[in-house]
């Protein structure tokens, strides 16, 4: 067949990429699927080749794009070109400049066919219509499709031989086609035809020819290549079913994350079980399931109904069925020997108590002069007790249980499981547990050592229980002080200690805890760094941390589709306890948009606005509510009683007789009564600024005002900062 590069064709036809590369890591495929499913739609429509949802399939040696119909070329499409100005294409005496002349010239069209344009500002242009002519898909795939695959966001990249393009991994072929026509694509100092390879064992890595797209899937599996990935991952599913079909009620234990991988880890796959001894069920059934999947990708096979372990797995071969008890024999051997290490470490740590494996500790560094891990769970204990005495614990006294687990949930950190474990060490906590458990260690304390690493992720559960969750919140607040205080703030993508990870675990916590302030529980975890870092050190630190939190409270409001405005106007004041953040954005969300609400924030804003930097301190706000619940008056004692203007009087009355309906709304916690009462206040406070004004050149009278207006503004600032809502026409 001949190259498609100088097609002049019409109508459409299917289309094939494919870039075949040394084996991908498992976790690059999704990210290359994402990318050409969003990249590749966009780039046709940008080349005006139709609109048109590729088949993107993949394995871990070929990524490839299948499209029914492309567009063989564009259509040809009629330009307006802008010259030069009239003054400058004609002469005084109307005759054409050579300016005009070159403009026609250029655009190849006569100049007596050119007319005129204005431009936005009157100007008057001379201009033409032209035809461009469409250019063959051929050609513009073969400009187009290496910036593609550049562009794909692979989590690393790497350099090969003299190439001087970057890649996942070295590139081998491409195979390009229109219909039965290559296009010249090159890349990666390959250029691509037509010859693709087959599977690595069960053909041999034979190299064979596509004659057309609509033959590719058919003759990758004639050559051993399984290349879409859901019909592989039904091929697990089916060969898994079949599999233990033998073994009465038993039943693999799915893992959607493992399952993902194996199914991008191989180009044909062929599930079969192995065992294992059950002396290994002397450990606990989390370190045998990460022992097969972690280490070996094995997927653990449990009671039907039940989920107990049966000393079973199911693995997947990336071939066929042939020789198989070989491949069984040599699984089951590197399996063996994962879990008899495992065993040994279970055994050897247990010879000592989880207090001998605390007292160690203080020989693991923390973070580089900050101290050790065993002053870091010094901490932990006195802010758990102090965390459980300021609104997240229980009535009564603190459960001697939150202490013991506090003290001892970092002891696994030095136990031969996790610190040498190499696979084990996601088990922190888990490993831990199971280790006081068996030191008869009680249950709750257990629970807690257990709970308190959750939650890991944003999708993650949150620790079960009061204890875990304020054990949670003790080691994450101390984190996040260390980290800060170390130098460790994130930065743009750089977040190496994942603080802002623990700072939305910690919000989460806060809120299903309904507990206290956030800027208090920050200054107690700060101040066990004293010793370390100046005081002015810890002080700069207290602000940014709050700002840094605050930051993250704003973007999980968002999360939970809060709109920006409100959060905006509720977290400058209610912003230090995230769970009574949410319930004010909640109750302030069914106000926001009714007209008398915003003519509220109008007259809020109008005020700031008037009164600048003399508005009234947070700590002046509740005297303010207390003026206006006896009547209204200044901070000095003087009266708003003799305000001359009726709207004024107005508005004094409004607010004086919605004062106490305020108070209730504080009292019972209702915020939308709240709302709903400085809603009532709209129309007054709208009226005023119609009728009154306010800069009179009287002294007195703007003073008294000015005071007026300011403890408007310190009672209604009390419940949100209102400007946030006002409309934008009123800026």
């Amino acid at each position: 067949m001949t190259s498609a590069a100088g097609d002049n064709r019409t109508g459409h036809l299917p289309f094939l990429f494919e870039i075949g590369t040394d084996d991908l890591p498992a976790r690059f495929i999704p990210v290359a699927i994402d990318h050409l499913r969003e990249a590749f739609p966009a780039l046709i429509d940008e080349l005006g080749l139709g609109r048109t949802e590729p088949r993107i399939l993949a394995t871990p040696r070929r990524t490839a794009l299948l499209v029914d119909s492309l567009a063989v070329r564009q259509e040809d499409r009629e330009i307006e070109v802008k010259g030069p100005p009239l003054s400058i294409a004609y002469g005084d005496d109307g005759e054409p400049t050579p300016a005009a002349l070159g403009f026609a010239r250029k655009n190849g069209v006569d100049l007596a066919d050119c007319g005129t344009v204005a431009d936005a500002k009157g100007g008057e242009f001379l201009s033409a219509r032209k035809i461009v002519v469409g250019r063959g898909a051929a050609e513009l795939l073969a400009e187009r499709l290496p910036g593609l695959l550049s562009g794909i966001p692979f989590p690393k990249r790497m350099r090969w031989g003299t190439c001087d393009v970057e890649y996942a991994r070295p590139v081998q072929w491409l195979v390009a086609l229109l219909g039965e026509d290559v296009v010249p694509v090159e890349f990666a100092g390959r250029t691509a035809g037509r010859e693709t390879r087959g599977h690595r064992t069960l053909a041999d890595d034979a190299r064979f020819d596509i004659p057309r797209p609509a033959d590719y899937v058919e003759l990758l599996a004639e050559h051993g290549v399984v290349v879409d990935r859901d019909r592989r991952r039904r091929l697990i599913e089916e060969g898994a079913a079949a599999a233990l079909a033998d073994l009465d009620g038993a039943e693999w234990l799915r893992d959607e994350e493992l399952l993902t991988e194996v199914v991008d880890l191989c180009e044909h796959p062929s599930p079969f079980v192995g065992g294992y001894d059950e002396a290994f069920f002397a450990l606990p059934a989390e370190v045998i399931v990460t022992a097969l999947k972690a280490h070996q990708r094995y997927f653990a096979v449990g009671r039907e109904g039940a989920g107990d372990l049966l000393p079973r797995f199911l693995a997947v071969r990336d071939g066929d069925l042939d020789h198989l008890d070989n491949v069984r024999l040599g699984n089951e051997k590197v399996l063996r020997a994962r879990l008899s290490d495992a065993l040994f470490y279970w055994d050897f740590d247990q010879r000592r108590t989880p207090d001998e494996h605390v007292a160690r500790l203080d020989d693991v560094t923390w973070l580089e002069g900050y101290g050790s891990v065993g002053g870091k769970v010094r901490r932990i204990v006195e802010l758990a007790d102090w965390l459980w005495r300021n609104g997240r614990g229980e009535a009564g006294e603190v459960p001697p249980a939150l202490a013991r687990a506090a003290s001892l949930c970092k002891f696994d950190l030095v136990t031969e499981m996790i610190r040498d474990g190499k696979e084990f060490t996601k088990l922190e906590g888990v490993i831990g547990a199971r280790y006081a458990a068996a030191a008869g260690e009680p249950a709750d304390v257990c629970a807690a050592i257990e709970g308190y690493y959750r939650p890991r992720s944003s999708g993650d559960d949150l620790p079960d229980g009061r204890i875990a969750s304020v054990l949670a919140l003790a080691d994450r607040y101390d984190n996040l002080a260390g980290c800060w205080l170390a130098g460790f703030a994130p930065t743009g993508a750089k977040d190496p200690y994942a603080l802002r990870r623990q700072a939305l675990a910690l919000l989460r916590i806060e809120m299903e805890l309904g507990g206290g302030g956030i800027g208090a529980a920050l200054d107690r975890a700060l101040s066990g760094y004293s010793g370390f870092v100046d005081e002015s050190r810890v002080e700069a630190a207290a602000g940014e941390l709050r700002d840094f939190v605050q930051r993250r409270l704003a973007g999980h409001l968002e999360a939970l589709d809060a709109a920006g405005d409100v959060i905006r106007a509720v977290l400058p004041v209610h912003g230090d306890d995230p769970a009574d953040a949410l319930a004010w954005v909640r109750a302030l969300a069914e106000f926001r948009d009714h007209p008398d609400f915003l003519l509220l924030a109008t007259g809020f804003k109008r005020c700031k606005n008037i009164l600048e930097g003399a508005l009234l301190g947070d700590d002046q706000k509740t005297a303010c509510l207390d003026r206006w619940t006896a009547g209204g008056g200044t901070p000095a004692g003087e009266s708003f009683a003799d305000l001359p203007e009726p709207a004024e009087c107005a508005l004094r009355d409004a607010v004086a007789a919605g004062t106490p309906a305020l108070v209730a709304g504080e009292d019972s916690g209702d915020y939308a009564a709240i709302f709903r009462t400085l809603s009532g206040f709209g129309p007054a406070i709208d009226a005023f600024f119609d009728a009154v004004r306010v800069n009179v050149a009287d002294e007195d009278l703007r003073r008294r005002r000015h005071d007026f207006l300011r403890e408007i503004h310190g009672l209604f600032a009390r419940y949100a900062e209102l400007s946030a809502l006002a409309p934008a026409e009123n800026e």
